[in-house]
């Protein structure tokens, strides 16, 4: 069959083998820790990537997988199938609340903002909403003092198309509904389409921006360049050992006195280096 005559209610269930290539090659390529019995997901996910190629099962896509460059396009967009890439603006509020309360105000005190810029990184940051308010919490802080924060946000993801959408920050109504009337005024503008979506102002896109990252594979040296990592519901993907390797090679990352977020429901198990718990998800580089 040709591409377009095959849709994805026509695509046949993975076989168990099936679902032991794709869960391995998964765990290859990204770290991915899936679980081959549920067999459903992977249709769900992946029955697309399969229609696309013109057949009905899955054999010939995890031939194709297996024997793809892990760093290839059909690698890529095997593993953005895979992934969620559910955010909002203001997701898990209490992290927001802890940097306008305290934690701005102290990477500040260090001379983050003022001797160099204080940069936020969103390690997976989906599309953009996550930095965004970040740079919003901080923006308002700067204000809120009086003094004028020197702030860069830089935004990564294994999805170069969701990364295209954080660089566009265009927005569907109901997307922004979580910011209130006062940041609508300041760091919302109507899309020019026409349509009933929102474009975050000049202000706060040209202080970030945004890159390919696989957390996996990071390069393991070069100096520290974060104020602030925001790690927030991404270990979930991961097995325990690929766990500590991603938060490492973060860690590594991030300047001495830094923050590190993770995820509410996510808590490091294992001890890291200069990493000290200061609050819930929220940890401080030591040294």
């Amino acid at each position: 069959m040709r591409p377009g005559d095959v849709s994805t209610s026509d695509i046949n269930y993975p076989t168990e083998r099936e679902a032991r290539v794709i869960v391995e090659v998964a765990h290859r390529a990204a770290g991915l820790h899936l679980d081959p019995r549920r067999i459903e997901f992977l249709h769900q996910r992946l029955a697309r990537q399969v229609a696309t190629m013109g057949q009905t099962k899955f054999s010939s896509y995890c031939r194709l997988l297996e024997m793809s460059g892990m760093g290839g396009a059909e690698i890529r967009s095997f593993v953005e199938a895979l992934t969620t890439h559910t955010t909002s603006f203001f997701r898990e509020q209490p992290h927001f609340d802890w940097l306008g309360r305290t934690g701005w105000a102290d990477l500040i005190e260090r001379g983050a903002g003022r001797d160099w810029p204080l940069v936020v990184w969103s390690a997976a940051c989906s599309s953009g909403q996550e930095l965004y308010s970040a740079m919003i919490s901080l923006i308002e802080h700067s204000d809120e003092i009086g003094t004028p924060v020197r702030m860069e946000g830089l935004g990564t993801d294994i999805s170069t198309r969701i990364l295209q959408n954080a660089r566009t920050a265009v927005y569907p109504r109901a997307d922004v509904r979580g910011l209130d009337e006062a940041r609508h005024r300041r760091f919302l503008m109507r899309a020019k389409d026409g349509s009933d979506r929102f474009r975050l102002t000049p202000e706060l896109r040209n202080l970030c921006r945004w890159s390919y990252a696989n957390l996996t594979n990071l390069v393991s040296d070069g100096p520290p360049q974060a104020d602030v990592i925001m790690l927030r519901n991404v270990l979930i993907y991961f097995d325990p050992s690929t766990q500590v390797q991603v938060v490492d090679a973060l860690v590594r990352r991030l300047l001495p006195g830094g923050i590190l977020l993770t995820g509410h429901t996510e808590s490091l198990r294992s001890r890291h280096s200069g990493l000290l718990a200061i609050g819930s998800s929220i940890y401080r580089k030591e040294f």
